[in-house]
């Protein structure tokens, strides 16, 4: 992240969650890439979720603005940091999820970053192949056709498995199996 440090003159950026010494489990869907103005105040910009933007009391409209622009500038000026960011924002995701953050969160962040800041397509190829390559293993559960027994299917970056499950698929109904 210290390539991130000149994205704005003058200002720090992090990523945060507002959880710091809470002791709940961290909840990775309200992280958030942050800068912190030196002349104060705050401004987060959100990277999955409904959420939107947002801003300190210290931090008006114009301030708001001007930050867009200049980050904007200086993505749009330094490929370079535009890669930076997008190994950021994956790193990110996979470590405030424990590493259960899917794509397409990080296709959901990429896609955030690149409206707030003006940013193309090829950010978000960037975000989601930097994740593809963080990606150990994800597993899917699907009913065979004779609806007996559970597909497996185990997707990871060198291979796609499929295989029948050993568990049967016993669908619940008021909270009790059939």
């Amino acid at each position: 992240m210290a390539n991130l440090k000149k994205l704005i003159h003058g200002q720090d950026v992090r990523f945060d969650t507002h959880q710091a010494g809470d002791a709940q489990p961290t909840n990775w869907r309200n992280v958030h890439l942050e800068k912190v103005l030196h002349e104060g105040g705050k401004i987060r910009f959100p990277l999955v979720g409904d959420f939107q933007p947002s801003w300190s009391s210290r931090v008006n409209d114009v301030q708001y603005e001007r930050v867009k622009r200049e980050v904007a500038r200086e993505l749009g000026k330094n490929p370079v940091l535009v890669q930076a960011l997008a190994e950021t924002v994956v790193n990110i995701l996979n470590r405030f999820s424990s590493g259960t953050a899917t794509i397409e969160n990080a296709q959901e962040a990429a896609k955030k970053i690149a409206e707030y800041f003006g940013l193309d397509e090829n950010f978000e190829r960037t975000v989601e192949d930097f994740m593809g390559e963080r990606l150990q293993e994800f597993i899917s559960y699907h009913r065979d056709p004779d609806g007996i027994f559970l597909e497996e299917i185990r997707f990871t970056p060198k291979r796609v498995e499929i295989r029948k499950s050993r568990r049967k698929y016993r669908p619940y109904i008021d909270g009790r199996r059939r």
